[in-house]
């Protein structure tokens, strides 16, 4: 029987490997070095200086990002102003952010039930607050209003989390018309 000579090439490393093992150990490949340390890793150092009061007003642009997670730097293990309760960005049909409306958080559906926060959406298209929410005990309702009298959107059903860009993505954005 004739092997070709570039598949018996290839099995003697394979087996060296698969005998001896390459690379790091599996301790060492579970553990990222402090280099490595991201926002949301338990072991980033949040300098309190960042936790302040943080939200958004109409026309205002000084937020950034729009359509990414908020939630991803504004929040205990991250590097962002203030630890958001609430945050997402609002697009109109034509894909360009909304810049004003509110965005109302309730204990109802369609606008109803209690207001426990309104908040503007800025001149960016987004929406953020540090204001303490019930979440995630609580589920709430999120109904946008549009500016100058405009349309308005909610959420069918509840949710226990304000971090609204986690599922409003590029394929599901938050529209309002």
């Amino acid at each position: 029987m004739y092997l070709h000579r570039p598949a018996t090439s290839l099995i003697a490393p394979l087996l060296i490997c698969a005998l001896t093992g390459c690379g790091a150990s599996d301790e060492e490949m579970d553990e990222p070095s402090d280099a490595e340390v991201l926002p949301g890793d338990p072991r980033f150092e949040r300098d309190p200086a960042l936790d302040v009061d943080n939200i958004s007003a109409a026309a205002e642009k000084r937020s950034h990002n729009m359509g990414q997670n908020c939630m991803g730097c504004h929040q205990p293990h991250g590097p962002g102003k203030g630890l958001f309760t609430a945050a997402g960005t609002v697009y109109a049909p034509s894909g360009t952010p909304v810049a004003g409306g509110t965005v109302e958080l309730r204990t109802a559906a369609k606008g109803d039930g209690d207001l426990l926060l309104s908040v503007a959406i800025d001149g960016n298209g987004n929406f953020f607050t540090t204001e303490p929410l019930p979440f995630p005990d609580q589920a709430l309702f999120f109904f946008l209003r549009a500016p100058a009298g405009g349309g308005t959107n909610t959420m069918p059903f509840p949710s226990i989390s304000g971090a609204c860009n986690l599922c409003h993505n590029e394929q599901r954005r938050i529209v309002l018309e």
